[in-house]
């Protein structure tokens, strides 16, 4: 009989057992690196063993036992999905964990799997984007599909420029959506909400959105922008050009904060420079520029009075009033109307104006309390002084 190494030391040991191998089983006696990765995993912590995937025998330390019968070693990778598919397709395995169970079929429909299916072995499947023995939760911090290392996960494909170019694919949107407000906001921000690669494309459907559908796909987040961009003229002519709505003003992976570059000449890669609707965009971007100016030095004048002291809690409500106009105010600049754009920011702008008028004002009455205090004290030390230079007088002149 054929026995692993592990088991012929314990047997020559006189160990009266198997030595116990955790969750992989007897499995991991022999293939003690697949042992500790799997037992790092959410498989081994709920119950999935090695033969699970692997089949064979797993109650035997017999190499020829162990991977006889049903065992097939490491699965060809056209395999995988619809071996992953025989456990998380299961509606009654996967009901106890809420889990959804037409992520299989979604594969299907996904770039990813209409290649798989025509034969090329390339594109990813399951293993690829979770992880082969140490597959984890998507809430654990180290999993590859946690929200923060999705975009890293991604990018190991879709950021090889070789393999890309293989599929007729040019540049790099790995690099590109690190340098997007997207990423700054993810990556560096900490913000959980903040869109990364599954967001847009999907999860196992993963497919680039269809040129009409860009809007709904942004939409999701930035529902006002959209709903100013369906009322706005901008649909129908990108429509009308085959051009990808808010991608071809925004980009699509390397997207820019508002702001970081001047409206007017985004507006002029489409349109003439001198043009109504690059002038359009300038007076738009001047409507907004000026109202963020005017809150940001009301913001400065409300914290000089913060440490006079002065009571700014008012102050500090109604300029969070004024910030939510201007927040109002971007999306509004997807209708292409000054007018709705102007609402937004001339209230915005008043509120601030406000403020800082009223602060003004307190300041010159603090100023002229302080000077009439200043006044006050001065003639009282004059007239204590007076008093005493008098008294010494008097006692000089007074007979002993």
């Amino acid at each position: 009989m054929i026995f692993c190494t592990a088991m012929a030391l314990a047997l020559m040991a006189g160990a009266a057992r198997p030595v116990d191998a955790g969750a992989a089983g007897t499995c991991g006696t022999c293939h003690p690196d697949v042992r500790v990765q799997f037992e790092r995993s959410v498989h081994a912590g709920e119950g999935a063993s090695c033969a699970d995937c692997h089949g064979g025998n797993p109650g035997t330390l017999e190499v020829a036992a162990a991977h006889g019968g049903r065992f097939n070693g490491r699965p060809p990778r056209r395999d995988i999905p619809l071996l992953c598919a025989s456990c998380h397709a299961d509606v009654a395995r996967m009901r106890p964990y809420n889990l959804p169970t037409d992520q299989y079929a979604l594969y299907q429909t996904s770039r990813h799997g209409q290649r798989l299916a025509a034969g090329d072995t390339r594109v990813a499947v399951c293993t690829d984007c979770h992880g082969v023995h140490e597959i984890r939760s998507p809430g654990d911090p180290a999993s590859r599909v946690a929200r923060r290392n999705i975009p890293q996960t991604c990018g190991r494909c879709h950021g090889d420029r070789g393999l890309m170019e293989r599929y007729g694919k040019k540049g790099d949107p790995y690099a590109d959506y690190l340098q997007s407000v997207h990423a700054v906001a993810l990556l560096e921000g900490g913000n959980p909400r903040a869109a990364e690669c599954s967001s847009c494309h999907g999860v196992h459907g993963a497919a680039p959105p269809g040129v009409g559908d860009v809007h709904r796909v942004c939409g999701h987040c930035h529902e006002p922008a959209r709903r100013h961009f369906v009322a706005g003229p901008h649909r129908a002519a990108l429509s009308a050009a085959g051009l990808p709505e808010c991608a071809a003003c925004h980009g699509n992976h390397a997207i820019v904060r508002f702001g970081d570059q001047p409206l007017e000449r985004v507006c002029a890669t489409c349109h003439a420079a001198d043009g109504p609707e690059t002038d359009l965009g300038g007076k738009m971007q001047a409507l907004y520029t000026g109202a963020r100016e005017e809150i940001s030095r009301a913001s400065g004048l409300v914290t000089q009075a913060a440490q006079v002291p002065l009571d700014v809690e008012d102050y500090e409500a109604r300029l969070e009033e004024a910030k939510t106009y201007l927040m109002e105010a971007l999306p509004a600049t997807h209708s292409l109307s000054l007018d709705e754009v102007e609402r937004f920011t001339v209230r915005a702008r008043s509120i601030g104006e406000e403020v800082a008028a009223e602060i003004h004002e307190k300041f010159s009455n603090l100023r002229m309390r302080r000077l009439g205090l200043a006044v006050f004290w001065f003639y009282v030390l004059l007239t204590v002084a007076f008093l005493v230079g008098r008294r010494r007088r008097w006692r000089r002149e007074s007979p002993p």
